[in-house]
């Protein structure tokens, strides 16, 4: 944060600079210098694709729940890859890894909520819990006094199951790591005979078939104005996934970029001068001896503009950073 103050400070001195600073009164105030850098991010990440940056992030998904808000700078999220390949995690309403270490049915009093569990909490990687029969996340965890503590209260009669397990992973699934496999594997690495790499590209593509076919891709809906991500399945189990993402360069990025720093100054020098030539437009000539003093805020607003204009241009040649444009045919 205070790297960026100092980046912010030398922008507003060289647009104070710029607009005469020193030598005249510049009836600019903070908060236009401000707004005036606000805008000047605002449409280069709103023109240009040099503002946007590709990155992975880890979502750690929680069992029945559906949506999650991601940080505001995600724009775009684009694919989500699982750490498995196979059908989707077991976990709540699924077959655990094995069998459990520890099983334990209580019959529930009128309104009891806390279950007492005669086990080591610590030692646990999964916990199901059953209310005859249907499987809830709806519980807290008191390891130290090794009882579950559900939300609701439970009416007198009610079957309460609850299984332990040593291990949450590879639920439903097996971990696959396709270089790994490959490069191991001296069947698929054998150039003649039978084998090689044809046969590894066949089973990679025979995976992926069933894969879309069975559910193993995890679907989803990104809103880009909320920055809610909305998993289509429901989460039976805690499970870690990889979002492809595209999202906004940090200020301090664009500031630190040659290309981008130089257009961000122009461009908040420019709207600087817009907003000192519309206060001076108000009053044309201010009256004093000699006939007054005629202001120049047309000129300003005129120029300002002039150069707004030059620097939107600069953006769709790609002069402030980018990929540039293709070959188009037609």
């Amino acid at each position: 944060m205070a790297d960026n103050t100092t980046k912010f400070q030398e922008i507003y001195d060289y647009v104070n600079t710029f607009l005469g600073g020193g030598m005249v009164d510049v009836e600019l105030d903070p908060i236009h210098y401000k707004t005036a850098l606000a805008k000047a991010f605002n449409k280069y990440r709103q023109r240009n694709e040099n503002s946007v940056e590709e990155s992975y992030i880890v979502l750690t998904l929680t069992p029945d729940t559906n949506e999650y808000t991601l940080p505001h700078e995600i724009i775009e999220v684009r694919q989500a890859f699982r750490r498995n390949v196979g059908s989707r995690l077991g976990g709540l309403g699924g077959t655990g890894t094995g069998n459990p270490i520890f099983t334990q049915t209580i019959i529930a009093t009128s309104g009891q909520q806390e279950l007492s569990v005669n086990y080591n909490l610590l030692a646990i990687a999964r916990i199901e819990v059953t209310v005859n029969g249907v499987f809830t996340s709806n519980y807290s965890t008191d390891s130290a006094q090794r009882k579950l503590t559900l939300v609701n209260p439970l009416t007198a009669g009610d079957v309460v199951g609850i299984q332990l397990f040593s291990s949450a992973e590879n639920l439903g699934g097996s971990l696959f790591e396709p270089f790994n496999l490959a490069y191991t594997n001296t069947y698929l690495l054998a150039g003649s005979g039978i084998g090689g790499l044809a046969t590894y590209d066949f089973f990679a593509q025979q995976q992926e078939l069933v894969g879309r076919m069975f559910g193993s891709f995890i679907e989803f809906v990104w809103n880009t104005s909320t920055k809610k991500l909305t998993i289509l399945q429901r989460p039976r189990a805690t499970e870690e996934i990889l979002l492809y993402c595209y999202n906004y360069r940090p200020d301090f990025e664009l500031l630190n970029d040659y290309k981008a720093n130089q257009w961000i100054k122009d461009y908040t020098l420019a709207n600087c001068k817009y907003m000192l030539g519309e206060a001076r437009s108000k009053f044309a000539t201010i009256v004093g001896p000699g006939g007054g003093t005629t202001l120049n805020g047309d000129t300003l607003k005129q120029e300002a503009q002039t150069e707004m204009e030059k620097l939107e241009k600069d953006l769709d040649m790609a002069a402030a950073g980018g990929v540039g444009y293709g070959f188009l045919i037609g």
